[in-house]
Order: C-alpha cells, then sequence, then structure tokens
C-alpha cells in the first residue's frame, strides 16, 4: 500500500472498541500467526500452494486462472472501501465520479484506434503500484514501533526500488515485455548495448545500496537497541521470492502469475483488517461495509465469494463471442486496472492520521507530513475585503488544485503524449521486433514474435528460424512448434512440418491449430483417414466457438465437408447434415458438399430433398459419375427407374470401381423386374 502522505482527514471515534490482536502498542498488524500467513510470509504461501498446479493445470491455464480471479479479482476490496466509506466518498467525490467514465473514455479511444499507449501508461503504473503496497507494509511495521526516521522511509523505499527494477530488468521475459508495450506505444528503441550496461549498472547499483542498507541497520541497532526484524524478514522474503519467480523458476508465464497472487492476498487481508476496524471504530461507512465486514466466517466467504465473482468478469472474456462486447469487457478491465492503481494512491496512505487508528499504529508518528485541510473563505468576505477575498481565494485554489488535479493532469498529459507519439510516429513492427530480439536475446517470446511477423512479410525462411530458436528456448511451448510446422509447410518442407505439428500435440494434445493444420497437411496427401481424426479434434463436434474459426479459411467448405464426412460414418447423421449445410452456405459451389447432403437424405428416405442435392451437384459438374449414379438410386426409390437408367449408365461408363459395381447392381435390378 502506498505510504506517501496527503492532507489531513476527519477524526475516527477514540472511544470505539478495539479488535482481537490489533491493539494499540501491538507490532502485528493482526496477529503473529496471521501476519506470518498473510503479510510477511504471503509469497512462500503462494509459491507452496499454487507452483505444484503448474504441472497439472499448465503454466497457461494456472496464470488465467490467478490473473483473473486474483489480479482482476483484488480490484474489487478498493472499490468497496471508496464508494462505501461515506467520509472517505466526501472528500474525494470528485475523483470517484469523473474517473471511472473519463478512463473509460480514453480506453475506448485508443481501442478503436489499435493503440498501445495506455497499456504501456497501465503496465508501468502496476510496477510502481505492487512496489508501494509491499513499501507500505514495511512502513506500517516500522511505524508500529514509533521508527520515523526520514533516512529509514527513504532507505528502505530505495532498496526495495532498485532490486525490484532490478530483477526486472534482469528478468528476460519481463524485460521483454516492457520494452514491447514501449515499443509499441512508438518509443524510439533503445541499442542493445545500453540494454546491457544498464542492467548490469543497476545490478552494482543495487549491491552497493544493500550494502549501505546493512551497515545503516547495524547502526540503528547500535544507536537503539534493536532492530525491526519483522520489516526485514518481510523484505527478504518479497526480494527472494521476486527473483525466484521472475528469474529462477525459468517459467515466467507461472512465475509472474503466483507473484501477483502473493500481491493480492496481502491486499485481501490488509483491505479486510482496514475495513473491520473501520466499522468497529466509525459510523462513517456505507450499510453494505457495516454488514459485510462484521466479524463472522460466513461474511469473510461472501467477501472472497464477491471477489471471485468480480473475477470472472476477466476470466469469461475468451469464451465471450459478440466481438462489440468483447471489446467493451476488455476497456472494462483496463479500467478497473487504472481506478485501482489511481485510488489506491491515494485512500491507503500509512502517514495519514485515520489510516494509522485504524491500523492502530502508535501516536509515535502523529505528526509525521501531516497538513490540514484548508478550508475556503466565506463568499460573504468579498465585499468586505476584496483583495483579502481574492488573496484567500487563489490559496484555497492551490489547497484544491494539489495534488489531486495536479495528478490527474499528470497523467491526462502522459496519456496525450503517448497517444500522439504512436499516431505520428509508429514504430515497424518487423523492426520492433528484430530489436525485441537484441535487448532481449534469452526471451523466448521474443523470437516467436519475431517469428510471426517475418511470417506476415513472406519472410518464411527467417521465420522457420525464429520459431526454431523460440521452440528451443520453451521447450514446453507447443503453439512454437506448430507454428514452426506450418512455416515449414508453406516452405514444402512437408515431412519436417508433420514432425514439428505432431511434437506440437504431444505437448499440447488440445492444441486446435497444430490439429488443423495437420490435418489439412495430412488431407492434400491423400491421408484422408488420417487427416479426419487431427480435423476432428481441431472442431470438436457441437463446438461452435471453434467452428467459427473456419469463416475465414478458404478451405472451410472443405473441412466442412470432410468432417460431416467422418460424423456420418460414426453414425451421427443429424450433426452431419448441419455441417454440410454450413459448407454449402459458405461455399455454394462446393460440389462434394452437395452430393454427401443428398446421400445423407437419401439414407434417411428424404428422396425429394436427396434429388435436389443430386441435381445440384450435376448443374456444377455435369459429368459427375458418383452424382448421376446416385441421382439414378434416388429415382428408383422413387419409383422412376426409367428415368434413373441414364445416369446409371453414365456411372457405370465414367465411374471408379465403388461407382461403377452400384450402377452394376442397381441395373441389374431393373432388368430384373422387367
Amino acid at each position: 500500500m502506498p505510504a506517501k502522505a496527503s492532507s489531513g482527514i476527519p477524526r475516527a471515534r477514540s472511544d470505539a472498541p478495539t479488535l482481537r490482536g490489533t491493539t494499540p502498542g501491538s507490532a502485528w498488524i493482526l496477529s503473529p500467526l496471521s501476519d506470518s500467513l498473510l503479510f510477511i510470509g504471503a509469497p512462500l504461501i503462494c509459491i507452496a500452494a499454487f507452483l505444484p498446479l503448474r504441472s497439472v493445470w499448465g503454466a497457461e491455464n494456472l496464470s488465467l486462472f490467478l490473473l483473473a480471479f486474483f489480479t482482476f479479482g483484488h480490484h474489487l476490496p478498493g472499490f468497496i472501501r471508496a464508494y462505501g466509506d461515506r467520509e472517505l466518498f466526501a472528500r474525494y467525490s470528485w475523483r470517484f465520479l469523473l474517473a471511472p467514465p473519463l478512463i473509460l473514455a480514453a480506453t475506448l479511444w485508443f481501442s478503436a484506434r489499435d493503440l498501445h499507449g495506455l497499456l504501456f501508461l497501465v503496465f508501468t503504473w502496476d510496477i510502481w503500484h505492487v512496489l508501494m503496497q509491499h513499501y507500505g507494509f514495511m512502513r506500517i511495521y516500522d511505524a508500529k514501533q514509533g521508527e520515523i526516521s526520514t533516512w529509514t522511509a527513504r532507505l528502505d523505499l530505495a532498496v526495495s526500488l532498485s532490486w525490484y527494477l532490478t530483477f526486472i530488468a534482469l528478468s528476460p521475459q519481463y524485460r521483454h515485455n516492457l520494452l514491447l508495450r514501449a515499443y509499441a506505444s512508438g518509443i524510439p528503441f533503445l541499442a542493445p548495448a545500453l540494454v546491457e550496461s544498464t542492467v548490469k549498472l543497476m545490478l552494482g547499483f543495487s549491491c552497493l545500496l544493500t550494502g549501505a542498507y546493512g551497515v545503516y541497520t547495524v547502526y540503528l541497532w547500535k544507536k537503539r537497541r534493536h532492530f525491526n526484524w519483522r520489516k526485514l524478514v518481510t523484505l527478504t522474503i518479497f526480494l527472494v521470492a521476486t527473483g525466484y519467480l521472475y528469474i529462477g523458476l525459468n517459467d515466467f508465464t507461472a512465475g509472474f502469475a503466483i507473484w501477483s497472487a502473493f500481491h493480492c492476498l496481502q491486499y485481501y487481508g490488509i483491505v479486510w483488517v482496514f475495513n473491520r476496524n473501520r466499522v468497529a471504530k466509525s459510523q462513517a461507512v456505507s450499510r453494505f461495509v457495516r454488514f459485510l465486514f462484521r466479524p463472522s466466517p460466513g461474511l469473510v466467504i461472501l467477501y472472497v465469494g464477491l471477489i471471485l465473482a468480480y473475477g470472472g468478469i476477466n476470466y469469461g472474456i475468451p469464451y465471450v463471442s459478440d466481438e462489440r462486447l468483447r471489446q467493451w469487457l476488455m476497456a472494462f478491465v483496463i479500467t478497473s486496472g487504472s481506478l485501482h492503481y489511481y485510488y489506491d494512491g491515494f485512500i491507503w496512505k500509512v502517514r495519514e492520521r485515520e489510516t494509522r487508528q485504524v491500523l492502530n499504529i502508535g501516536s509515535a508518528a502523529a505528526s509525521a507530513g501531516e497538513r490540514e485541510v484548508r478550508r475556503l473563505p466565506d463568499w460573504a468576505s468579498l465585499a468586505s475585503s476584496p483583495a483579502s477575498f481574492f488573496s484567500r481565494r487563489l490559496q484555497g485554489f492551490r489547497a484544491v488544485w494539489t495534488p489531486g488535479i495536479t495528478q490527474a493532469v499528470y497523467l491526462s498529459v502522459a496519456v496525450l503524449a503517448l497517444g500522439a507519439l504512436e499516431l505520428w510516429s509508429p514504430n515497424s513492427e518487423l523492426a520492433m521486433r528484430q530489436s525485441l530480439v537484441l535487448a532481449s536475446p534469452q526471451a523466448g517470446e521474443a523470437y516467436f514474435n519475431l517469428g510471426e511477423a517475418c511470417r506476415k512479410q513472406g519472410q518464411l525462411s527467417e521465420a522457420a528460424a525464429a520459431f526454431e530458436k523460440a521452440a528451443r528456448k520453451m521447450p514446453g511451448y507447443a503453439l512454437a512448434r506448430s507454428k514452426l510446422g506450418l512455416t515449414l509447410s508453406a516452405l514444402g518442407r512437408q515431412a519436417e512440418a508433420i514432425t514439428e505439428f505432431e511434437q506440437a500435440i504431444a505437448l499440447d494434445p488440445k492444441l486446435r491449430e497444430a490439429h488443423y493444420n495437420l490435418g489439412m497437411l495430412l488431407s492434400r496427401r491423400g491421408e484422408q483417414s488420417r487427416a479426419l481424426a487431427h480435423l476432428q479434434m481441431a472442431f470438436p463436434q457441437g463446438d461452435e466457438r471453434a467452428l467459427r474459426l473456419l469463416d475465414a479459411d478458404p478451405a472451410a467448405a472443405e473441412i466442412l465437408s470432410n468432417l460431416a464426412l467422418g460424423l456420418a460414418n460414426s453414425g451421427n447423421r443429424a450433426d452431419a447434415k448441419k455441417l454440410l449445410q454450413r459448407a454449402i452456405a459458405m461455399d455454394p459451389r462446393q460440389t462434394t458438399a452437395q452430393l454427401n447432403l443428398g446421400n445423407l437424405y437419401l439414407l434417411d428416405g428424404a428422396l425429394d430433398l436427396a434429388q435436389s442435392q443430386f441435381e445440384k451437384a450435376l448443374r456444377l459438374e455435369p459429368a459427375n459419375p458418383m452424382a448421376h449414379n446416385n441421382l439414378g438410386l434416388c429415382l428408383i426409390q422413387q419409383g422412376r427407374s426409367q428415368e434413373a437408367i441414364p445416369h446409371l449408365q453414365i456411372g457405370l461408363r465414367e465411374g471408379d470401381k465403388t461407382v461403377r459395381e452400384s450402377a452394376r447392381k442397381a441395373l441389374a435390378g431393373i432388368d430384373s423386374k422387367h
């Protein structure tokens, strides 16, 4: 939680009851056990709880779950405080009312123009936000022991900030992601040598700063005969966990998600503690807040349930089929994150009297940086003393202008500058990907994205080389193998492509893209049975969301026709007919689909419909022997044997072995009846 100073606030009730485990003078926020689980040891708890799930659930699925139900879900508790605390809302009402529509409008504007500057701003803001929460816990533990030294606070912030930024720079994937968002926003490329030298300088500076921090800690211990071990353990666990999850784990997708989870667990805990104490100590909260934050296990479950429900909004976006609704939901997600960072910048400050009182931080820090709110002058004073009135109004205007409006102006200028930069000077995608590979040569995603950019430009050999490096650096990433197979197939290296698709499927048996591309490749090679098996895996029965992926594929009608044939052979004629109808709607000149649909109608006894389909097939291909033969069979069942004979004779003369045998039997049957 942020720990900056701000203007004073109304006093909380001093005669209110104190919650168990949070007595004034206690060095703990809640209690030794609760603090160890929720705050100090939260990183270790989350690593132990979630890391084993990676092997069972997969890094991608684990990440989607944690980033939705933890990272996005943890926005809700802050919003409950912002809009459920009447005193807080009265103090910052204009910010709480204007910020949501303005940020949403900016998000939609950037999205409509496919601009990335707002994402870069949110991405960098997140770095500061999470660091300030950690720093806030350090300051809380110091304040509870009466340690309010400016030098202590500055060194705490410096060592935390220095190491956190150093870990980001040392993490190939995080560095790549940060530079990607910067370059996509139009920010000029950095020379690779400059990036590497900067990382080395950051590492060296962090080591020196840590030495100075250790010396200062020893100095405090000798001077005051105590040191704040709770704060130091919090700092140590935070840095060790960050280094392990960002760098040591060698799986950034899972590492970042687990890191986000412990950040959110700490946030859930501190907000719960704060609001429970706020309800106990003050009447200035809404009825909902007073109800939710009573001491009850059932309400804790409700609190968690509300968070999970809110997180479900983000988790459900991939399953939304309507593109417009999806864009609005994505804009909502970005707006929610921006509001979370913005609100947390001024509603949780440890230096504020109310925050300290609610968290039962002693009076030793009571005067640290506080300023009382200046009251605006009475408008009646204008008549008696105009000069004094305007002088006082100017002072009041300055009080109103800072810090809230100042912060809003800074953010507005940053958003407008990033939007203008990308509009006027966008970076070439291929050049950007090449620069990212040089700046983050250990990041497999950099090579994967370079491969995609090269493939779009028709540089297939370069794309294959990039995908191959991506596959080596991310051996468990099935999509890199699938993309390599697709590129090799386009280069005419079919045998190698099949091998890559099979390796991709071995890594992820549910990867539809690999099944689809392998199925199409096998179909072109004449291996229809194998092809059909993979196409059915790519587009499972009844999966409309998957079938919609075919709408832009020029081979969609052929694929659906093949899938329908497989369904029909397995006895599912109803779904087979639906797929064939869809294939014909996509490509009315698909003779095979017309013919196969007619065959299904014929098998079901729908003779008029079957005849119509065979006649449509013959209009497309007048000499098609199978269409003639099957039309003849249909006419026989309608009792029109003489009309069937010419069609059967064409099938007997021009058809393949199967068609000729069918025509011969049908003609023999007609002869026997006459």
